[in-house]
């Protein structure tokens, strides 16, 4: 599981609505930070055009940790 933190609600939308199925918007967990506390769960690779001028990181989910895969 992937999950992307953004600077901005609006962002986290955009990003929701570019990936598409798969995708929902969540509170960010207590470990990672985030300007607006809401982050996007999704499956699958992070891809180029996934990126917005909101978004914050991207972590990928593995054994109960998050590691940092993109930071803007």
């Amino acid at each position: 599981m992937m999950v992307a933190t953004f600077a901005n609600h609006y962002g986290a939308m955009l990003f929701r609505k570019t990936v598409g199925a798969g995708c929902t918007l969540r509170p960010v967990p207590r470990n990672l930070s985030s300007s607006c506390g809401t982050c996007a769960f999704f499956s699958g690779p992070f891809r180029e055009e996934y990126l917005n001028q909101n978004l914050e990181a991207v972590f990928e989910e593995k054994d109960d940790k998050y590691i940092k895969i993109y930071e803007s």
